[in-house]
């Protein structure tokens, strides 16, 4: 078994196990070296944070393509009024949606729906 993964089982298993005792009264009732887990304790601590450092993502990069400067002109559709969400409620509680591209359509049915 490697170094680190037997000082990662070992800790693992003082925190599992621990039932109030400290590392150096845990280590003599476990036949562990206690003086070896402290000082790879603290070797282990100041190496994880190297390593948290250097996998730290670093910026990438973009790039930013800007359509408005494109030679292309962009044809855009006719732009027309129309009704994209529009609910009625009734004295009733009903609620009607309607949703048309169509104006006249909706202006119609408003001024039946007023009558």
């Amino acid at each position: 078994m490697e170094t680190k993964e037997y000082f990662e089982k070992v800790m693992q298993d003082f925190n599992q196990n621990r039932r109030g005792r400290n590392l150096r009264k845990y280590c003599s009732d476990e036949g562990i070296d206690y003086k070896w887990l402290s000082e790879y304790k603290k070797q282990y601590s100041s190496t994880k944070g190297k390593v948290e450092k250097e996998e730290e993502p670093s910026l990438i990069p973009l790039q930013v393509i800007d359509e408005r400067f494109s030679e292309q002109p962009v044809v855009q559709p006719e732009a027309k009024w129309c009704v994209k969400q529009l609910v009625i409620a009734s004295p009733t509680g009903d609620e009607l949606e309607i949703k048309c591209s169509n104006l006249a359509v909706v202006v119609e049915l408003l001024r039946k729906m007023s009558m």
